[in-house]
């Protein structure tokens, strides 16, 4: 098996036919890279003129020991050709930020390698933008629409599930070094736990793009482009939810004072997707088939956020103390340097959060607020 690095991708991509421009092609590796070698390449005379190169590694780059099989990246291929087919149609003309996914180029499966259009210069990864004090309620707005759409397009489908139905790299990367990582650590948590996984396999519903986070959306003067597909699979929409709202709610309580304006990312991203869930169902043609008339699919909705309440809870505490915590958090539990001082450090209060709704699910979407520690 050839092993990418940037110093080779160019000889690399001839032999894929790419071009035939060796000496043309600039490589560099980008960071960020912890569960793949992932190298921009670019030439002028090619076409398109800039790829990303992604090849999965077997031991991910993280302190404490984490493996995954390498054929990963099937899935990721996989379920990137899905993201594109129904991004293809119906996507709302009027949001500020249209979503959208690369476009595959080629995939070489001998070398668990796939290349994929390059995203613009300009753009900045969301992450970024959030930690820098930017809080765009519009960029939330299109990801309300955005995973809705992946969601809804794809409820109860049979093509989808039978190409995702593996989780065994969701759990690999997820479930094990998030959910059950917080109860190895935290006894007391075995049994909310093993709930929580319990309920996941209960509520297999779509597709799950499993690592929607803003430091995998990139964003540009009018795109919202999501990346990194390996976890993807069918199952319970409310893991994407509640790994998603986690970043946010996690950002909301380091911003302190600037609270209102994260909280009001959180806001609009759930009305925006509540709203076109309901949409892609329709769409989906859920309704032909009896089900929501049935009451099958409000029911669900209804019971929804609780789901979602409790997935927040756990991954709060997984980006706490589980094997990948968050990387912008103070290391120091206290917030003051002043030893006297009874404040409560940021990473305490995601971990309280996290254990108020994971022991303690809301019945409400609504009592959110009230149960974020600040």
């Amino acid at each position: 098996m050839i092993v990418l690095e940037a110093e080779t991708a160019a000889e690399y991509l001839v032999t894929q036919g790419w071009t035939d421009a060796a000496f043309r092609i600039t490589a560099k590796t980008l960071s960020g890279g912890v569960s793949n070698r992932v190298i921009l390449v670019c030439c002028e005379t090619a076409n398109p003129p800039a790829l990303v190169l992604k090849q999965a590694r077997r031991r991910l780059q993280v302190a404490q020991l984490w493996e995954c099989g390498m054929e990963r990246v099937f899935r990721e291929i996989d379920t990137l050709k899905i993201c594109q087919q129904i991004l293809a149609k119906d996507v709302d003309a009027s949001l500020v930020f249209a979503p959208t996914v690369p476009r595959l180029v080629f995939e070489d499966r001998e070398n668990f390698v796939f290349a994929m259009t390059a995203a613009p210069d300009e753009h900045v990864v969301w992450k970024e933008q959030l930690l820098a004090g930017t809080a765009n309620v519009e960029i939330a707005r299109a990801c309300g629409h955005l995973l809705a759409k992946l969601h809804g397009d794809s409820w109860l489908d049979p093509d989808v599930c039978s190409l995702l139905d593996d989780t065994t790299f969701f759990d690999d990367l997820r479930l094990d070094p998030y959910y059950r990582q917080i109860s190895r650590v935290h006894g007391e948590l075995r049994q909310p736990v093993a709930e929580l996984l319990e309920s996941l396999q209960q509520h297999k519903r779509c597709l799950v793009h499993g690592d929607f986070s803003p430091k995998n959306l990139l964003v540009t003067d009018n795109q919202v482009i999501l990346l990194d597909f390996e976890v993807g699979h069918f199952g319970d929409p409310a893991f994407d939810l509640g790994f998603f709202l986690t970043h946010l709610v996690i950002k909301a309580i380091r911003a302190d004072d600037a609270f209102d304006a994260y909280w009001q990312l959180i806001d609009v991203f759930w009305t925006r997707y509540l709203h076109d869930l309901s949409a892609g169902i329709l769409s989906a043609g859920i309704l032909s088939a009896g089900i929501l008339s049935a009451g099958i699919a409000p029911r669900e909705l209804e019971l929804l956020p609780q789901r979602v309440l409790r997935n927040l809870g756990a991954c709060l505490i997984a980006r706490v103390d589980g094997k990948s915590p968050v990387d912008y958090l103070p290391d120091a539990d206290q917030s003051s340097n002043d030893q006297s001082s009874n404040e409560v450090g940021p990473k305490s209060k995601v971990r309280q959060t996290g254990w108020s709704l994971l022991t303690n699910p809301p019945q409400q979407w609504s009592e959110l607020h009230a149960r974020i520690v600040r």
